[in-house]
């Protein structure tokens, strides 16, 4: 599912990622952790390349992401479901028409499109907020739109960039088996993340980032 060789990441002279290599397989649930600033969301970007490695390989899904024309790019974002960190939510269409937008771009119908975001919205308990706009959201509740979005189209992978962040514990726990269900029906996950309490309480591989490196990966604890 994911391939990365020799990959490298700089930003000027300051190096971000250097020489990770990394095979994640289809399936697998990943936990990506590691200090602020070890270059966990950077990884991610490159998967779904909002970014391009300074040197390396990015493959994902067969695709190799990093020589992907803006043209091609559009065929590997139908494979992946990104919750961001900011939400980027489109401020001027509701919260069902965030989802439908999504979902129309894949090339649902317009009915079958309205259906799919219903639902999602139904399983995270949003459906009463349907007609609301982004502005009138809790932090909490603009995450989880966006944790809808990302999922409505059941992709093959799914990148999540410190999805708990903005959650109570009890909101969060609930994403995480969320989570954990989409894994369990097949798709790969991978969440970045600086809660260690995410790492013990879900049997998962982890990947810690150290110095621009893969310090450890396995289990946790170590």
């Amino acid at each position: 599912m994911i391939r990365l060789k020799n990959l490298h990441k700089s930003y000027n002279s300051r190096r971000v990622l250097r020489g990770i290599d990394l095979n994640v397989e289809p399936g697998e649930f990943v936990f990506l952790t590691g200090p602020s600033g070890a270059g966990k969301s950077t990884l991610l970007r490159l998967l779904y390349a909002a970014e391009r490695p300074t040197e390396g390989e990015v493959w994902v899904n067969g695709l190799r992401v990093d020589t992907l024309s803006h043209r091609e790019l559009p065929r590997l974002r139908r494979s992946l479901g990104v919750i961001f960190q900011d939400f980027k939510l489109l401020p001027r269409k509701t919260v069902l028409e965030n989802i439908t937008f999504v979902l129309r771009f894949h090339g649902l119908s317009p009915k079958e499109a309205h259906r799919r975001a219903y639902l999602t919205l139904k399983r995270m308990g949003l459906h009463h907020r349907q007609s609301a706009y982004p502005a009138t959201l809790s932090g909490g509740e603009q995450q989880r739109v966006a944790i809808a979005r990302a999922l409505a189209y059941q992709p093959r992978l799914i990148l999540a960039d410190e999805p708990t962040g903005n959650l109570d514990a009890e909101l969060a726990a609930e994403l995480m088996s969320l989570l954990c269900d989409i894994n369990y029906q097949g798709a790969t996950v991978v969440v970045a993340t600086h809660d260690q309490s995410l790492l013990a309480a879900i049997p998962a591989r982890v990947l810690v980032l150290e110095r621009g490196g893969i310090g450890y990966d396995g289990i946790w604890p170590p």
